[in-house]
């Protein structure tokens, strides 16, 4: 799946993303990037489960789409950083 298809989703959909977080926004919010957009995405703490993440790291994100929010972003429970090849 892609940030572009994402957005097309409804309210709640779950939603499986693999790209880059590119700043943190605040708090629990960060900007996430695939190859065909971005998206605010809220990660809280637990969900990165000790991992450090950098702008440069390829990451496996898990949620679900808020449509609620203007504009929507994806609430993540599970993330997972790619091991560099």
């Amino acid at each position: 799946m892609t940030v572009e298809q994402a957005k097309t989703m409804h309210d709640g959909a779950t939603v499986s993303l693999r790209g880059n977080l590119l700043k943190r926004q605040g708090d629990d919010r960060y900007q996430f990037r695939d190859k065909s957009g971005i998206i605010t995405v809220i990660i809280p703490v637990a969900a990165f489960n000790e991992q450090h993440v950098e702008p440069d790291d390829l990451v496996n994100i898990n949620g679900s789409l808020d449509r609620k929010m203007t504009p929507p972003v994806v609430r993540i429970d599970r993330l997972l950083k790619q091991s560099p090849k």
